[in-house]
């Protein structure tokens, strides 16, 4: 290997490990500044981590700022997790993840340290509250969306997952953490019961219900967030149209819409009928001009539109 490759190569793992440190500081810091303090608890492990921290708080500080800190707890849980995947999955995985869960941490415990300002809302009942969701689920949405770009976990339920799917793909993960997420959720209830001091049921329900509605709204904000990153902002939808014309609305398609389409030649199942769908797949934006076309082009044509994930090649984006 020549002085050069070396040094691209040095470059390249620098600023992949460079990358890992700011997306851990992004996390921790959403969470230190905005999830925690407001006794959120957006699923995975650190939402179980912010309900132990919130629940033992009032009751000894000292021990719920140092032991029982939120980054401190979620590497406790962490550490089983991460030596169960030692043995179950790629070695440098392992190795990546143990460095996103100890600098995350890290960061968390220093940020309590240095005695960092945090967005604490004054109550459930004010709109600072919805704001602290709204701005830690984009933090940590972002952090965890591109760490999934590359391949990469910050632990928790994530490794759980590939897990599962290593012993059996055909497993959905997806909703195995789902629901655990939701479990978390739901049981950020039980810190309305701490200091709870009502007459009335009313106010008793408010208070148990309003950690957990906070908390779905970050995890949802954050689910969005990485679907984003991941997928794109420019979400498309594909046409299916069966008409006898479709030369003619290729024809317009391509000029005005600057769209291809595929021809698919199939039979009526009722008439026996030999028939044509076309095929074409647009941007969102564009989903009022293709269907101007459709109307002048054939209006009796039969017509169904899809959402889509995930467009990739020419015309959109490169794989």
């Amino acid at each position: 290997m020549s002085k050069k490759e070396l040094r691209l190569k040095l470059v390249k793992y620098i600023g992949f490990y460079a990358g890992l440190v700011a997306l851990s500081f992004l996390r921790a810091l959403g969470t230190y500044m905005f999830i925690v303090p407001n006794g959120f608890a957006p699923g995975g492990l650190s939402g179980l981590a912010s309900i132990i921290y919130n629940g033992v708080l009032p009751f000894n500080q000292g021990l719920a700022d140092t032991w029982l800190n939120a980054g401190v707890t979620v590497f406790y849980m962490n550490v089983p997790l991460l030596i169960l995947a030692y043995f179950k999955l790629n070695k440098v995985f392992v190795f990546n993840t143990a460095l996103c869960v100890t600098f995350y941490a890290f960061f968390m415990w220093i940020l309590g340290i240095c005695g960092v300002p945090v967005f604490q809302a004054g109550g459930m009942e004010s709109g600072f509250m919805l704001v602290a969701a709204l701005v830690g689920g984009v933090m940590i949405g972002i952090s965890m969306g591109i760490m999934l770009l590359i391949n990469m976990s910050m632990g928790g339920t994530d490794i759980i997952g590939k897990i599962v799917y290593e012993k059996n793909p055909v497993v959905n993960v997806q909703w195995i953490i789902f629901m655990f997420d939701i479990i978390v959720v739901m049981m950020s209830g039980v810190l309305g019961f701490i200091g709870a001091q009502y007459a009335d049921a009313d106010s008793v329900f408010v208070k148990v219900m309003s950690p957990i509605f906070y908390s779905f709204i970050s995890l949802y904000v954050t689910t969005k967030v990485v679907d984003v990153i991941g997928n794109g902002i420019q979400s498309s939808v594909v046409f299916h149209i069966i008409t006898d014309k479709h030369p003619e609305i290729v024809d317009i398609v391509a000029k005005q819409l600057k769209r291809g389409a595929t021809v698919i030649h199939a039979e009526g199942a009722y008439t026996h009928a030999a028939r044509d769908i076309l095929i074409c797949v647009v941007r969102r934006k564009q989903i009022v001009n293709f269907k101007r076309i459709i109307k002048s082009v054939d209006p009796n044509a039969f017509c169904y539109i899809t959402n889509t994930r995930e467009v990739n090649g020419f015309g959109f984006k490169s794989f």
